[in-house]
């Protein structure tokens, strides 16, 4: 419990917790919050007479100024960049590891029960900024709005906070009944929005963190059942193989040779257009077979407003929805096949829902597809704009080709953003213009920034000052430290404000503001 009569250690304490609070909510409270803190530690130190001494303590620990090297390479990078509006973006992005760190390091840490209260509180808050996006946006889940639901932060960065609140939830499992039952509904809940926002990032975490739990469960028990808990590490990513190898084998239902036997006009006496090169496919049916346009198109303006050649709600071309509806249907796209779609479905294809199970299959299957339909789509017409994981690997590709001109010293702080826009006009990238994004690997922006020296250097002052302060003994940094790393592999988490502050202010907490087992309290 927090005690009564030290009113600073109370706002101190206070400060963490709304930190944690803020999170899921708003960057300006969250803003506030390290404010208080920061501000709370400069009056106690002049209050108490160790206004010098905290900050003594604060910039004379090795570990913590070996972390904040972090942030001070940022700093220097700025040196040999010429985007400086950027670059100093991306420090005031990192302020919270500087904001953090020093009053963590300098001030006693927390004892179990204040840790408790304070990630808990975290988690819960994730809870109920989850249950108030479902409230206000639950109609986009009905046509795979999933980027729509977090109405607050991104949803990757959601994603994240409802996998450490699983974590949370297990590891403070509570010793009452209802409050068991609390828990478990919320870690219910939490692994349910995960699925709503259809997030694989969050779902590989989860597998992960899965794998971890089994394994750490086995130290300390007896030989079978220690060997029994580990082997059965191997299921978790035999299970996702199969369930993955089971949606590829679903989604490609239709073999290519019945390309070759294709009806050549419609029932109605029109000729059928048959892309046979590159057909496509949506929910396991070739789109591009079987469409006889002036059918479709008669038939479809007697049952719709929104003219054939124009746009659905979602600014796409409106043809290609329906055929694309159609196909997913399993019905040939003319006259017969449009007396297939009901006045719902219709009204799906208007709000720009290409798909029959968009918003009705399990969020994580839907996502599987769409992932398989991009494969197939890049693989056949070449261009990937739009479709946000084969971006990735062009964004991967451009970053990798700019690290490989700049190993040594890095582009600088600021001059990603430019070297990405010389590398896609220089090699006529197929992305559009507005896709020509960074690198979406944050290893690899850290490798283009400061080259390999300073992405080795980045790498040590993650892991040193976890070492030295032995972060791994508690029950909550290696979990945390699993969902940021995997998160780094996909995201350039630290560009970010929500991103930057999860990083610094639970790596800080954990690593220099959480008392271990035999520390002294005092």
């Amino acid at each position: 419990m927090i005690g009564t009569s030290d009113r600073f250690r109370q706002v101190h304490v206070g400060a963490l917790a709304l930190a944690a609070i803020m999170l899921p909510w708003s960057e300006f409270l969250l803003s506030i919050a390290q404010f208080l803190l920061l501000g709370n530690w400069l009056v106690e130190g002049v209050v108490r007479k160790d206004f010098a001494g905290r900050f003594r303590r604060a910039f004379t620990s090795g570990p913590a100024l070996l972390f904040m090297s972090f942030f001070a390479l940022h700093l220097l990078g700025l040196l040999w960049t010429t985007d400086l509006s950027w670059g100093l973006d991306l420090c005031r992005i990192l302020l919270p590891v500087i904001a953090f760190t020093p009053v963590l390091a300098s001030t006693r840490p927390l004892d179990t029960g204040e840790l408790r209260t304070v990630l808990l509180l975290g988690a819960w808050s994730v809870v109920a900024s989850t249950l108030f996006c479902m409230a206000m946006r639950y109609e986009v889940i009905g046509r795979g709005g999933y980027r729509e639901l977090s109405i607050f932060i991104s949803h990757i960065r959601l994603a994240l906070l409802l996998c450490f609140s699983v974590v949370v939830f297990v590891v403070y499992r509570p010793r009452t009944a209802w409050a068991g039952v609390a828990h478990l509904l919320a870690i219910g809940w939490s692994l349910f929005f995960l699925d709503r926002l259809s997030s694989l990032l969050g779902a590989g975490i989860i597998a992960l963190l899965a794998c971890y739990a089994l394994w750490r469960a086995g130290q300390g028990t007896t030989a079978v059942l220690r060997w029994s808990l580990r082997s059965a590490v191997i299921l978790v990513p035999l299970a996702i193989g199969g369930y993955v190898a089971w949606c590829v084998q679903a989604y490609f239902q239709e073999e290519p040779a019945q390309l070759a036997h294709l009806d050549e006009r419609s029932a109605g006496g029109e000729a059928y257009y048959h892309d046979r090169v590159a057909p496509l496919r949506e929910n396991g049916h070739y789109v591009w077979v079987n469409v006889a346009d002036g059918e479709l198109r008669r038939a479809w303006e007697r049952r719709s407003d929104r003219p054939y050649t124009g746009t659905d709600a979602q600014g796409q071309q409106l043809r290609h929805t329906l055929v694309r509806y159609l196909a997913s249907l399993g019905v040939r796209k003319d006259s017969l096949g449009m007396q297939a779609l009901t006045d719902a479905d219709v009204e799906r294809v208007e709000r720009g829902i290409p798909s029959v199970i968009a918003g009705r299959r399990d969020p994580v299957r839907a996502r599987i597809d769409q992932v398989l339909y991009e494969l197939e789509h890049y693989r056949m017409k070449g261009n990937a704009s739009g479709h946000s994981v084969i971006m990735r690997y062009e964004f991967l590709r451009a970053g990798w080709a700019i690290a490989r001109e700049n190993l040594l010293f890095g582009v600088g702080t600021g001059d990603t953003r430019p070297a990405f826009a010389a590398y896609y006009s220089e090699s006529n990238s197929v992305l559009e213009e507005r896709w020509r994004l960074r690198a979406h690997n944050q290893y690899l922006t850290l490798l283009i920034t400061f080259g390999l020296p300073g992405l080795l250097w980045c790498l040590f002052a993650w892991v040193r000052p976890a070492w030295a302060h032995r972060a791994s003994t508690g029950p909550l940094f290696i979990p945390w430290a699993i969902i940021f790393l995997v998160s780094c592999l996909s995201e350039d988490t630290l560009e970010t404000q929500m991103g930057a502050t999860f990083f610094a202010y639970y790596y800080a907490l954990f690593v220099f503001g959480a008392r271990r087992d035999g520390e002294a309290t005092t």
